[in-house]
């Protein structure tokens, strides 16, 4: 799943969470803030992809194989590995845990910690989305990401949507987003607690997004690199007769207009 859709569920989630927390301002931009980097943290194992990565990564810790090779296999430094992992989202709580205590030290820390609990939830909630929106997605090389690391067992790669051009799966997350922020914003004025209300919006996006997930009708998946590029060009062209079919014409087209705008997959 692209990459703008993982950030913005951790967004949502940070949104959501804030409602369930009686500190100030700072403190639920912050939430969102974390929540946010936590849902774009795993792919930071994508870096192997990057053209400079054999001069620099490649040379620094004498890598026999090309970044482009280590990307498409199954180390545990490959894409889809540790860093999609269960135990990599706790290690992310625990370095935030970390950076909160060199600011605010031990003892502040430890009394504030019953009130960062949302913070925390939200954190590791939004890094475990990533995973999961990962795992629809076709089996290819990967065959899912290392959600168990370090166990070799993958999970998912069931190819129920496509790598990109899930446009519908977008506009609900980013819908979601600026319902439960808007609402947040303007809780004071409301004066009833807006938890619930900010929880129940998440879950209908939830189901929204599920039943989107498993009602393409089509089957993208595929395995390993034979007949990868024709595979690759029936998918995204199917994707996005999909896409077109579910949006209309003319929200399809703002959405075409908008991902042809921004350079990264879309």
């Amino acid at each position: 799943m692209d990459i703008l859709s993982h950030t913005f569920s951790g967004l949502a989630i940070g949104a959501t969470v804030m409602h369930f927390s009686n500190k100030g301002f700072k403190h639920k931009f912050f939430i969102v803030l974390f929540s946010g980097i936590a849902a774009f943290f795993p792919d930071l194992d994508v870096i192997s992809h990057w053209s400079g990565f054999d001069s620099t990564f490649g040379e620094w810790f004498n890598l026999k194989d090309s970044g482009v090779t280590i990307y498409h296999q199954k180390r545990w430094y490959s894409h889809h590995g540790v860093f999609h992992s269960f135990i990599m989202a706790i290690s992310f709580c625990f370095i935030c845990a970390l950076i909160n205590i060199m600011f605010k030290g031990w003892t502040t820390w430890k009394n504030g910690l019953r009130a960062n609990i949302p913070f925390y939830v939200s954190v590791f909630l939004a890094y475990l989305v990533h995973l999961f929106e990962d795992m629809p997605t076709p089996d290819f090389v990967w065959g899912g990401v290392a959600f168990m690391f370090p166990s070799t067992d993958y999970w998912g790669g069931t190819g129920h949507i496509w790598w990109w051009n899930n446009y519908d799966l977008f506009l609900i997350i980013l819908f979601t987003f600026l319902t439960v922020l808007i609402l947040g914003l303007f809780r004071k004025l409301l004066r009833k607690p807006t938890k619930w209300i900010a929880l129940s919006v998440f879950l209908i996006a939830i189901s929204g997004c599920l039943y989107q997930i498993t009602h393409r009708k089509y089957d993208f998946n595929y395995t390993g690199f034979s007949g990868h590029h024709t595979k690759w060009h029936e998918n995204e062209a199917k994707s996005k007769i999909i896409q077109k079919e579910i949006l209309g014409e003319a929200v399809y087209g703002l959405m075409v207009k908008f991902d042809n705008s921004i350079p990264i997959w879309f």
